[in-house]
């Protein structure tokens, strides 16, 4: 049985006491498994579904062994349904409607949403099999075939409530505290319930032009923070890294250096001043569209010199490294250059047999290296055994950066950690990398009542 931390009897606390929805939004690695797992406990549910990512199915399992040794949870892939009360399964279930109808069919005490931001727009299929359809722009929802209508509770897990944006909160809100919407003449706030109108009150809203002929609302920024952060008041509880005790990575740029031939060919077409701007400006998309061709190209040729690099530190008394790392044949390359150190690690191939014992080998210590591809091993997975992660390669998505960077980083975590972006030396990924360095570090919550970016 494992033995709480004081802020982690504090959520369980918050979740037991909520009459049947809450959030409990602390930052990443501050212990919201834990928490929830104590909650239903204290409550003495029975039965409870668990929707998580692909990595964290594991994790989960081995959860509800660790904290509650009593219960019998088992992870449901499709086909026959264990015969167990504690269900574990992926969010992609979700969109899988033969596979999800057996879930249906049963009443649960309680169905917990980890990692909930995955349902962040009514316009996709696993929101609206968790929470519903909207019916005239929101004026009402369709919960007739939802998922969250067959739990007594739904408790919302999640690091990053606002990923993008504010917008990101409001199929939470709209499906599970549906009366944080209406309207409060007293504090001058208007009626938010119908989707367009929350979106233009706590949104800086553009029109995209996608075609000749069609344009769509892109959210850019927010507005109204602090009316927002009010109307959740109470439904979510959040606490950062920083208040229960844990310290934030110390985050650097580690320069590589190549041949000037190399870099100069890479950078031949690459508009430069375009690309910065972009950098400064936060903006995904256009870094997206000028650099993501040159992304798998630039991690190819850092990796030697990453592999050079990283034999010097494990050589030196190094006892173990996270490699973070966006492409598959850039994470081949570096198991391959350090494969005589013992490398393991998770990618999208993983089966989700082999997530949980990966990491076990490498806490174990019988593995020096693990490589982390960003998309598959950023959320719900414990890298703390290793003080020291490097990004390969990044992404221009700052939550991601922070999400995976918090892999290393909790509340056993004795040592100070080192968060380093590699980069090529003289080149414009070395000045991208920088910028964005500036703007993924800062991220914090609706929250502290700024929109993540």
């Amino acid at each position: 049985m494992m033995t709480p931390f004081p802020h982690q009897v504090t959520g369980a606390s918050f979740l037991a006491q909520a009459v049947t929805t809450a959030m409990l939004g602390d930052e990443p690695r501050v212990g919201k498994t834990g928490a929830a797992i104590l909650a239903a406990d204290q409550l003495g549910i029975d039965t409870i579904l668990t929707i998580t990512t692909a990595s964290g199915r594991s994790v989960w399992e081995k959860a509800y062994a660790d904290w509650s040794p009593g219960r019998s949870a088992a992870v449901y892939l499709g086909g026959k349904v264990p015969a167990t009360k504690v269900l574990i399964i992926g969010w992609s279930m979700l969109q899988r409607p033969a596979a999800l109808a057996p879930l249906m069919a049963r009443t649960w005490g309680l169905i917990i949403a980890d990692e909930s931001h995955y349902a962040k727009r009514f316009t996709s299929k696993r929101t609206q099999s968790l929470l519903g359809r909207l019916v005239s722009g929101g004026k009402s929802l369709d919960q007739l075939r939802a998922l969250c209508v067959r739990g007594e509770r739904l408790w919302c897990l999640t690091g990053t409530p606002l990923p993008h944006s504010p917008f990101d909160i409001y199929p939470a809100l709209r499906a599970l505290a549906p009366e944080k919407l209406l309207a409060n003449p007293r504090k001058g706030w208007p009626d938010v319930t119908k989707e367009d109108d929350f979106m233009h009150r706590y949104c800086i809203v553009r029109m995209k032009q996608i075609s000749q002929w069609n344009s769509i609302p892109v959210v850019v920024g927010g507005r109204n923070e602090r009316e927002l952060h009010d109307r959740i008041g109470s439904w979510m509880l959040r606490r950062t890294q920083a208040e229960v005790g844990i310290r934030e990575p110390i985050y650097e740029v580690m320069p590589l250096l190549v041949s000037d031939k190399l870099r100069k060919e890479l950078e031949k077409d690459v508009d430069t001043r375009t690309i910065l701007a972009a950098a400064d400006r936060g903006d995904t998309d256009s870094l997206e569209m000028h650099l993501g061709p040159l992304r798998r190209l630039t991690g190819m040729i850092k990796t030697p010199a990453i592999v050079e690099a990283a034999s010097e530190e494990l050589d030196n008394g190094l006892d173990r490294l996270v490699i973070a790392f966006w492409h598959r044949d850039v994470g081949k390359a570096l198991f391959d250059g350090l494969h005589d150190y013992g490398v393991t690690g998770i990618d999208g191939s993983t089966p989700p047999a082999r997530r949980q014992a990966n990491l076990e080998r490498f806490a174990g210590g019988y593995e020096k290296v693990f490589l982390a591809q960003i998309e598959a091993a950023g959320e719900a997975i414990d890298l703390s055994a290793s003080a020291m992660l490097w990004f390969a390669e990044t992404t221009f998505v700052p939550r991601q950066m922070r999400q995976m960077s918090m892999r290393i980083t909790n509340l056993n975590q004795k040592r100070q950690c080192f968060v380093k972006v590699c980069t090529l030396r003289h080149s414009i990924d070395e000045a991208v990398q920088g910028r964005l360095l500036m703007l993924w570090t800062a991220i914090r919550g609706v929250l502290s009542v700024h929109n993540d970016q």
